[in-house]
């Protein structure tokens, strides 16, 4: 089968590599649509040598191992893959989904920038999930990416009364914004960079936009609070000038989300938490389930920030134009 195989720092090249060999538990998926992720590009600026990418993909199941039950030939599925190590306590505990040394879909096992994948855990409805018909498959392979902004704004628990800010504009910031809006939160900024992506916040429902490139993204958040901050911060960009912001802009007993992979070290004074009370809130989950809603319902929209499309063939621009092209939101590859 044809994949985009990464062949050191920022090369990745089209290769005819081995088809998956099909797992008791797995099953193989026929790709029809897979994202670029952000955290995509973290691993694409080093040098990982033969790591195949994907993991917000949809696609139709084709073949199934002999352990699955409830997943059919055909259907039409978004799904996540992981393998345990089966070594660690949790694994021992039979908690193989909180491994201490989790392999990931894209990573560590070849992902779907391909034409076929393996999940090797197919659980319907826990790892594999069914595409209700008036979704698309590039809709489908939004999921992935929607399922974590809903994660974590759900971990937040925002009140309809209060005002809560974006930082960072990718994807996975816009989607919030998206859930922020969904759940009825009275007031949201947004603060990012790139025209395109300050255009896409505010077709996305945020009440303030701050260009951050242009403007002190502090100051015009303080200022649409009338210098009180806001109630929570999502921070989604992963820069340690957005961290600070986010310290600076929380109001006391206020909660900071940190959703964005951070590619260095911070540094920072904790008296500047504790002095207000401020609640510091890691998020790494996702819920594919309420993603899946969210875009059944209308609640979330996907097909706007899908900016770019390549193929298989064309997986080198792909990544330059996701990395580098200030029109680029969401990259997608589409199979056929």
């Amino acid at each position: 089968m044809k994949a985009a195989v990464m062949r050191g720092a920022r090369d990745i090249r089209t290769e005819v590599v081995p088809d998956p060999v099909l797992e008791p538990h797995g099953v193989i998926i026929k790709v029809k649509a897979c994202g670029v992720c952000g955290s995509d590009l973290h691993v694409y600026k080093r040098d990982e040598q033969g790591t195949i990418f994907g993991h917000e993909f949809s696609g139709d199941v084709v073949e199934i191992g002999s352990q699955v039950k409830g997943i059919v030939t055909g259907m039409r599925v978004t799904a996540v893959g992981f393998k345990p190590c089966g070594k660690c306590f949790w694994c021992v505990q039979g908690k193989g989904y909180r491994c201490s040394h989790m392999a990931l879909l894209g990573y560590q096992f070849p992902g779907a920038m391909a034409e076929y994948v393996h999940i090797p855990h197919a659980v319907l409805g826990r790892t594999v999930f069914t595409v209700p018909a008036e979704l698309s498959y590039e809709d489908a392979a939004s999921v992935e990416p929607l399922s974590i902004s809903y994660f974590s704004v759900n971990r937040a628990q925002p009140k309809e009364d209060e005002v809560a800010a974006v930082l960072g504009l990718g994807v996975i910031g816009l989607y919030a914004i998206q859930v922020l809006k969904a759940l009825g939160v009275s007031k949201i900024v947004a603060s990012g960079r790139r025209g395109a992506r300050l255009k896409a916040a505010r077709a996305c429902g945020a009440d303030v936009v701050i260009d951050a490139a242009k403007e002190d993204a502090l100051a015009a958040a303080m200022a649409a609070t009338a210098g009180m901050g806001v109630n929570t911060v999502m921070e989604c960009a992963g820069m340690q000038a957005t961290f600070d912001q986010s310290i600076a802009m929380t109001r006391g007993g206020g909660k900071i989300m940190l959703v964005g992979i951070y590619e260095q070290p911070l540094a920072w004074d904790p008296l500047t938490a504790i002095s207000k009370n401020l609640a510091l809130v890691g998020c790494l989950g996702g819920n594919f389930p309420g993603a899946i809603d969210l875009l059944r319902n209308g609640k979330a929209d996907a097909k706007h920030l899908i900016t770019h499309r390549f193929t298989l063939e064309q997986a080198s621009e792909a990544f330059r134009t996701q990395l580098h092209d200030p029109g680029a939101i969401k990259v997608m590859f589409k199979m056929e």
